[in-house]
């Protein structure tokens, strides 16, 4: 690792690391008295366990839902860039990818991180695209949340398939069974370039009897865009703010609880997001102001809305020396998108029509999974966990290029069914024991079986130029079965320090890509230039690709200076094999294809620090650096061996601090967030490939970004909060992507998905 690190970078580490340092010597020297400042102790259940987060030998970041509220997060993407070695592509809200270790889902049917919701595996197949919803996970609003918990590194024997890179898990809170509380709360703010927006909070703890409690908590936020469509030859304004987003969103939990040992736990979760236009602006000129506008040649409104229900029943039971869990969920979704894709009749080469046309996407989840487990909780060296595993999951995606293609294209441009049925089986156990008072190993396996088919239809004018009747349809089925392991050795070096090694791995699932058209006439447009990138890449018929798989090697430090200075960090180096990534064909083939197209290594470092200065000053620190290249050339998807991977920042890092000052009616606070996220690549390769032949002309480049955010506030001991907050003080610009499209993005306009400007804005909260 060390001979990637230039001279830029070291210095970048260095003022990164010397001030940590040089608290830690302040520390054990007596320049700071932590002894009257301590750090909270933080609870996690990553290991699907209760232990302290300085406890579990691994590479963790969790916060709590008190320093959410304080900071003031409404959605996971608010606090994305404060973890160290995550990462993400976004295409808006219900639109993200997560990455964790440069381990990118770039293509395919599943994503490479794992999202949970309590015990709810909100991950499930995806359409399958490169763009728009694949991969993507729910995103939903954080009011009354106990925590977020980012687990780095491969999970496959906890948490399954598709925790390649790591698991990320938002834990809500639990109804109460002693007390009634409620909460409610709101804000208004002002966006650079937009408008008001405003949003809503409450939440109810209801109490029914001695042994049954209800929590509800419900938000509804009206978050005002800041792009304009305008037109593409007049510059008149057709519409402006198009991006508006509306998210109503609640949820419900019952506990009863059966007696002193058992308990039953019912719990709905609903969430509808909508939006009046697409969530990005033109490139490649990234301009700020009046120039973040959609070009259009028509007033075509481009709607989307994301609307999800997640079902989950859980049973609890303790026994003299273990506890048994069973937890049943279900979740249903539907995503429609619609994009004005009129600027494809010049790129298909036929003359502008009188009106806009479109590409309309409606897809279908509905995804079931059930856990048993068992836990063990007597004392003792020995501990132990097992348990089952059962998911299926059906996606139903449709895709048409039809609206306004009528007259040209009877059938339309190109129109899509598929069909997509996933089942999985897995048995999973975890055993751990202590050698010695300090040395304990523990050991994990998942086996795990899954059976996917697929069946895909494509029509149109660019496939067959037939209605659905004529369609080329691809009716298959793949299965495989393997196990993932886990070893873990921990040697505790004093009460307050503990050093790990681990071994892990992790898996996600192959699928099935479409029938490419082909044809050796250049008439046929689309046909004629697939078949010249078929036979660029030496392929014939990309039909299935197989799933891929990580290792991960991992060295790891966790330890408590003193009560008020914690410090963890860890170094890694992951082997991922049979990537599945994008093989890009041309813009006017526009078939691009999955493949399992060689292996890449990422290699990094993480650390975090939380210091209690004093009773009223509290520093957090975390910073990640990630190498992470390819280790072979890939001559049919034009990659040589030391590319990069897309999406990978080399360099990310944040500091926030939280500053009370209390009276006696409350207490008076400031909080504040640096952080900063390196430059990523948007397709695989090196920043200065000329990537404009697959229909991006912003370059292949992200660039880097630092964002500021500041609040401050009074807290009442009468239970009010008032709040005045500043989002991204500077205005930076942060880029998620460059080709935000369902269908293609055209010669300099990419699609290009930005960051929130800055933003102003009062809330406060009511608890009684």
């Amino acid at each position: 690792m060390t001979e990637k690190i230039n001279f830029p970078i070291r210095q970048k580490l260095k003022s990164i690391l010397v001030p940590i340092g040089c608290a830690s010597v302040m520390t054990m020297h007596g320049g700071m008295a932590f002894a009257q400042a301590a750090l909270e102790e933080v609870t996690v259940t990553a290991t699907k366990r209760e232990s302290s987060l300085q406890e579990v030998s691994m590479s963790i970041s969790a916060i709590g839902g008190d320093a959410l509220e304080r900071a003031g997060v409404t959605d996971f993407t608010d606090i994305a860039t404060q973890v160290p070695s995550l990462s993400m592509r976004s295409s808006g809200p219900g639109r993200t990818k997560l990455n964790i270790r440069g381990i990118s889902a770039a293509t395919g049917v599943a994503p490479t991180v794992s999202f949970y919701i309590d015990e709810m595996p909100v991950s499930s197949i995806s359409s399958g695209s490169s763009t728009s919803f694949a991969q993507a996970v729910v995103d939903p609003k954080l009011f009354d949340l106990e925590r977020i918990e980012v687990l780095r590194g491969p999970q496959g024997t906890l948490y399954g398939s598709s925790s390649m890179g790591g698991t990320v898990r938002l834990i809500t809170r639990q109804p109460k069974m002693d007390e009634f509380e409620a909460k409610i709360g709101g804000g208004l703010s002002q966006t650079t370039y937009g408008g008001l927006s405003y949003k809503t909070d409450g939440m109810v703890n209801a109490p029914i009897s001695e042994s049954a409690a209800l929590r509800v908590v419900g938000s509804y936020t009206d978050n005002e865009g800041y792009f304009d469509r305008v037109s593409e030859s007049t510059g008149e304004t057709f519409a402006t703010d198009v991006n508006t987003e509306d998210t109503y969103s609640l949820r419900a939990a019952l506990r009863v609880e059966l007696g002193e040992n058992t308990y039953i736990q019912p719990y709905v979760f609903t969430q509808k997001t909508e939006m009046d236009g697409k969530p990005n602006y033109d490139g490649p000129s990234r301009s700020t102001g009046t120039g973040m506008n959609q070009r259009a040649l028509f007033d075509a409104a481009e709607p989307f809305e994301d609307e999800f229900t997640m079902w989950n029943f859980t049973l609890g039971h303790e026994f003299e020396h273990a506890s048994l869990l069973v937890s049943a969920s279900k979740i249903d979704r539907e995503m429609l998108n619609v994009e004005d894709v009129t600027g494809g009749f010049a790129l298909v080469g036929r003359p502008a029509p009188s009106g806009p046309a479109f590409s309309d996407e409606n897809v279908t989840l509905d995804d079931e999974t059930l856990e048993i487990r068992l836990t063990s909780t007597h004392s003792g060296p020995l501990q132990w966990l097992v348990g089952a595993y059962e998911k299926e999951a059906v996606s139903d995606s449709g895709y048409r290029m039809i609206r306004g293609w009528e007259d040209e294209f009877a059938p339309g441009l190109a129109n899509t069914q598929k069909l997509q049925n996933y089942q999985e089986s897995s048995l999973f156990g975890e055993i751990s024991y202590d050698l010695t008072e300090k040395l304990t190993v523990t050991a994990g396996m998942r086996q795990l079986d899954y059976d996917y088919s697929s069946k895909e239809e494509n029509w149109g004018w660019a496939f067959t130029d037939t209605d659905r009747s004529g369609a080329n349809v691809r009716d298959a089925k793949l299965s495989d079965k393997g196990n993932n392991y886990k070893l873990t050795m921990t040697y505790q070096v004093t009460d307050d320090a503990q050093v790990y090694f681990t071994k892990s791995e992790g898996t996600r699932p192959g699928g099935i890509n479409r029938v490419i058209p082909v044809s050796d006439d250049p008439a046929a447009a689309v046909g004629y230039a697939c078949q010249q990138d078929l036979d660029r890449l030496g392929v014939s018929d990309p039909g299935a690709y197989g799933g891929d798989e990580t290792d991960n090697f991992e060295f790891g430090l966790k330890s408590m200076i003193s009560e008020g200075l914690r410090l963890n960090a860890s170094i890694y180096k992951v082997e991922w094999q049979d990537i599945q990534q994008v093989v890009t064909t041309s813009a006017i083939c526009g078939n691009n294809f999955t493949a399992n197209i060689g292996e890449a290594e990422t290699r990094g470092l993480e650390v975090e620090v939380a210091a209690a200065i004093s009773d009223n000053l509290t520093i957090n620190a975390g910073f990640g650096y990630i190498d992470a290249e390819f280790k072979e050339d890939v001559e049919d998807a034009g990659i040589e061996a030391g590319d990069n991977l897309a999406d990978v920042p080399e360099l990310t890092y944040s500091i926030s601090a939280d500053y009370v000052m209390p009276i006696d009616a409350g207490e008076y606070f400031v909080t504040g967030n640096y952080s900063f996220v390196d430059s990523t690549l948007e397709l695989p390769g090196k920043a200065s490939d000329d990537i404009s032949g697959t229909g991006i002309d912003s370059g292949n480049e992200r660039p880097d970004y630092s964002i500021v955010d500041l609040r401050a506030g009074f807290t009442s001991h009468e239970g009010w909060e008032a709040t005045v907050f500043i989002d991204n003080v500077t205005n930076k610009e942060a880029l998620y992507g460059y080709n935000d499209a369902i269908a293609f993005a055209f010669s300099g306009s990419d699609p290009t998905v930005r960051n929130r400007p800055r933003t102003v804005g009062v809330s406060g909260t009511y608890s009684f």
